[in-house]
């Protein structure tokens, strides 16, 4: 029986070609990563349907740490090949909170019943990196990761066979030392450089004795490509080493046997105070380097993110890889690693966004010793890049950071959002940031609005904003609950969605499972805010924690870093007074905290602490209360004419009312319902014990 599916077909304008992974239009040919074009060839299987982020991700992503933000790198890939555009699409709709939908005409040829069609290969991605760090083996860095699957270049035009072995002969290295002492070091390093890449998949290893070829003489690159034909070697690894007053200087190049055209080529020059260090550190460089220099895949994909350097390039994925696991121990990683990959190239504007958003990230979590070094990192980053490129994109972001990390300058922040947005070209992160003021304001309508109508990320791009995570903040509890342990699913060490998981437990009567899952984020939050905040709020809806007892002074006994959670816990227990006070001593790099927890905080106070005039006079105070409100329903309808979004009924209504508005007018009336039931009990719970 024939299969309807062919490997070539087309769609709307474009002819597509699945096992080259080609989309053409006439002369013009585009090719787009193995990972997207299955992603395409989904849709264009069920043309009108809609499909969703989770079932794409099943299909795609399976066993991988991937997100939501790895569909829509693949998404943003195949609009760009097509030349589609996501607000007025002619190929890709994406239907909001539902998927994507292909919407242009898919042609298939005709074929003969009798004749199958071959089946499109299945998606060979690279072969998974794995690292073991405390104790726990982390997942795969994925299709973008830097592989050590090392793939034949026969040549641009040729997709690479990627069960093909590629043979490398290693030559002895050249000793350009003046005596002999140092061969050792030089046949050491050699024989390290074969055993490494001896455990490399599709990669067979020679390894010639030494001989009369490898003298100085014979090292010119017609000789070393005679020597690689002679081995029946695809390619030649050669180099030389060199000591001279305690420092050891390795060159190693790689060229290819068939032309002697010189494919890359490093030099290390190291202390040799730890030897063994020194060799491990450049046969992982080597590797590295040769994975991407032997896979025309990943050297696209090297260029695409903006460097022509192998090792910056592998240690930047890296840096990718951690910064996606959203715990500060792995954004301190993923930071050392991004500054690691500028020191191989300075010029690489990727990784200095990339370091500035882990650090963004990084403050959220932190105290205000370690806010005050990460806003100096982020202000060196500012300089260096406006210094390199001061009409990038990048620097914007960047400089948008540095105004988050201040805590106070969210006015200044929406003045400039607004400005872009109005523009009608506004950058990618805009939308998503100004939905996050929205949701700070509780304008959670016009949030999701404006979250559905965030530029998805380009697949070689980095944001600062993590339209994402924002969604969970206007779900309802039990929508929350769900969410957040699927997102542990993908990152089980993400310290925000473990306390998310833990208010919710308790919140839904839990506490057993609540506690287990507040361990869990003690053991990832360094600086303790998060999982402090958690304690309260369980605490609190258990009715463990009352007003004086000993539960309550150890959470009242942290230092001023914790002002926000202490204040919050005052309200929930009804104490205006003692919250009022704590809130306006918030050191000011934490102030941050209010702006990003006051809105989720506020569904754990009663009624008539939200009423209390002085809870309304803390937040105008403070800058965040009923003036702010307004200033954003004021911003959503000037934007109205560029984002479509108009203000809310409850919104509009409490603006030409003037008064405050804090309840999430996205919750059905059950979801209120249950959330009251829950806080009541706690309460009866305190009354009980009084």
């Amino acid at each position: 029986m024939a299969s309807d599916k062919t490997n070539k077909y087309r769609i709307g304008d474009w002819d597509v070609s699945l096992t080259s992974c080609t989309l053409a239009q006439g002369d013009v040919e585009v090719k787009v990563t193995p990972r997207s074009m299955d992603v395409l060839d989904c849709l264009a299987q069920q043309p009108g349907d809609v499909i969703s982020h989770e079932e794409l991700l099943g299909r795609f992503w399976l066993g991988t740490f991937a997100s939501d933000h790895a569909v829509h790198k693949a998404i943003a890939e195949l609009r760009s090949a097509l030349g589609d555009d996501a607000h007025q699409p002619r190929y890709i709709r994406t239907i909001p909170k539902r998927g994507y939908s292909l919407i242009a005409e898919v042609i298939r040829p005709q074929t003969s019943v009798d004749t199958p069609v071959e089946s499109p290969p299945l998606y060979a991605g690279p072969a998974p990196w794995h690292v073991l760090q405390d104790k726990r083996v982390l997942a795969s860095i994925g299709a973008a990761v830097v592989t050590l699957a090392l793939l034949v270049w026969p040549g641009s035009n040729v997709v690479s066979d990627k069960d093909e072995v590629v043979r490398l002969a290693v030559l002895p290295f050249v000793n350009r030392g003046l005596n002999t002492e140092n061969q050792f070091l030089t046949d050491g390093l050699r024989e390290s450089l074969v055993d490494g890449l001896s455990k490399l998949s599709h990669m067979e290893v020679l390894s010639p004795a030494r001989g009369l070829a490898d003298n100085e003489e014979n090292r010119r690159s017609e000789r070393i490509a005679d020597r690689g034909r002679d081995l029946n070697a695809d390619h030649v690894l050669h180099g030389s080493v060199q000591t001279a007053e305690g420092r050891m200087r390795v060159t190693v190049q790689l060229t290819r046997a068939s032309d002697g055209v010189h494919q890359y080529s490093e030099q290390f020059d190291l202390p040799i105070e730890d030897l063994f260090g020194l060799q491990d550190q450049i046969v992982s460089n080597v590797v590295s380097a040769l994975s991407v220099h032997l896979d025309e895949e990943e050297r696209r994909q090297m260029l695409d993110w903006g460097t022509t350097d192998a090792i910056a390039y592998e240690r930047f994925l890296r840096a990718e890889f951690y910064y996606n696991q959203f715990s500060p121990d792995d954004f301190q990683r993923a930071i050392d690693y991004y500054l690691s990959a500028l020191e191989a190239d300075p010029d690489f504007i990727n990784a200095y966004q990339g370091a500035a958003t882990a650090a963004n990230n990084m403050a959220v979590y932190s105290g205000s010793a370690r806010i005050a070094e990460l806003t100096e990192l982020i202000s060196s980053i500012h300089r260096e890049v406006a210094r390199l490129a001061p009409d990038s994109e990048a620097l914007q972001s960047i400089n948008e950071m540095k105004l988050r990390m201040s805590g106070t300058s969210q006015i200044q922040q929406e003045m400039q959002l607004r400005e872009q947005i109005l523009s009608g070209k506004p950058p990618g992160y805009a939308m998503a940031h100004y939905a996050l003021f929205l949701i700070g304001a509780r304008m959670y309508e016009e949030a999701s609005q404006f979250l559905d109508r965030a530029s998805d990320v380009g697949p070689f791009e980095i944001s600062p904003d993590e339209a994402w995570s924002y969604r969970s903040n206007i779900q309802a509890p039990r929508a929350m609950l769900l969410s957040a342990k699927g997102q542990l699913q993908e990152r089980p060490y993400h310290v925000g969605f473990l306390g998310t998981v833990a208010t919710n437990l308790a919140l839904a009567g839990d506490f057993r499972q609540a506690e287990m899952f507040l361990n869990r984020q003690r053991d990832v939050d360094k600086d303790g805010l998060l999982a402090h905040y958690s304690e309260a709020v369980i605490g609190f809806l258990s009715g463990e924690i009352l007003l004086g007892n000993k539960a309550y002074h150890a959470i009242m006994d942290a230092d001023e870093d914790h002002n926000f959670t202490k204040g919050a816990l005052s309200f929930m227990l009804g104490d205006v007074e003692t919250g009022v006070e704590l809130w306006r001593h918030i050191p000011p790099l934490q102030k941050r905290r209010l702006f990003n927890v006051t809105h989720s905080a506020e569904k754990y106070f009663p009624p008539a602490v939200l009423e209390d005039p002085r809870y309304l006079a803390v937040l105008e105070e403070l800058d965040f209360g009923i003036s702010w409100q307004r200033r954003l329903m004021e911003g959503v309808m000037a934007m109205q004419p560029m984002t479509g979004v108009a203000l809310s009924e409850p919104a509009r209504a409490a603006y030409e009312a003037g008064t405050f508005m804090s309840r999430n007018s996205l919750w059905s009336e059950e979801d209120w319902a249950e959330l009251e039931s829950r806080k009541l009990a706690g309460m009866q719970a305190q009354n009980i014990l009084d």
